[in-house]
């Protein structure tokens, strides 16, 4: 529980710290550095303290590490990973040097703080409840991704229960066919452990592995395999959990 309340109190803080210090700055930048700054400042201020406050041993393995080094933000990289955690987005972030924005779901948008920094770094509220407004906003999404922020999708929909990977919904990969761009699968394994949809308590010194998988560019896929998408990248996704 002490865990818990050092991470909130860090979250809190830092959000207050940022939006303080940094907000005035951000929104004088041009319109296409500003989701960048912004990024760049939740990563450094918010999601390297949060990983270090809840004591998260934290690995990165990459199946393609050439592959992904080379990737560019102007190819349209759309990040496919499992969803285990709240803490999930931290310790992509923290994991990855892209400057990653999310598609998140409807009701975040009325988070305190969260949802101001949502918003100048071009990350997405979907409403799952409204199909007319959620093609909107993919829409929305995919300008992004095309402009050159990366974005991340959690194709599950939700965090798991079990801890195991649950289906990944044909839907989400709206964003990133019609990107036509890079899919990234990643794998998070231990983020469960450390908290999860069955208890708010945080469970610190927990090794959590994120493993980025081969780089999938879908202007080289065929047509047969791309229709198999979600099973095609569900399957890459749970090889890498233990």
């Amino acid at each position: 529980m002490l865990t818990l309340i050092k991470v909130t109190f860090v979250a809190l803080l830092n959000f207050a710290y940022i939006t303080i210090f940094n907000t005035r700055k951000i929104k004088k930048m041009s319109s296409d550095k500003a989701p960048l700054e912004a990024r760049k400042i939740l990563k450094e201020k918010l999601c390297l303290s949060l990983i270090k406050a809840a004591k998260i041993d934290l690995e990165v393995l990459y199946l393609d590490e050439k592959g992904y080094r080379k990737l560019k933000r102007e190819d349209g990289i759309v990040v496919v990973a499992n969803h285990q955690s709240n803490l999930d987005i931290p310790v992509l972030v923290a994991a990855l040097d892209l400057p990653l924005g999310f598609v998140a779901k409807k009701e975040m948008e009325n988070w305190p703080f969260y949802s101001m920094w949502m918003k100048m770094s071009k990350c997405i509220f979907l409403d799952r409840s409204n199909p007319r407004e959620g093609i909107k906003s993919i829409k929305k999404a995919v300008h992004i991704v095309k402009e050159g922020y990366p974005t991340v999708i959690f194709p599950e929909g939700e965090r798991t229960l079990t801890g195991e990977i649950g289906t990944f919904k044909k839907g989400s990969f709206k964003l990133a066919t019609e990107t036509e761009g890079i899919i990234l699968p990643v794998t998070i394994d231990g983020t469960f452990f450390v908290q999860n949809r069955k208890n708010v308590k945080i469970n610190p010194n927990q090794k959590v592995r994120v493993t980025v998988g081969k780089p999938i560019d879908l202007k080289k896929m065929y047509l047969e395999n791309s229709r198999n998408l979600s099973e095609i990248v569900q399957e890459l996704v749970a090889n890498e959990k233990k």
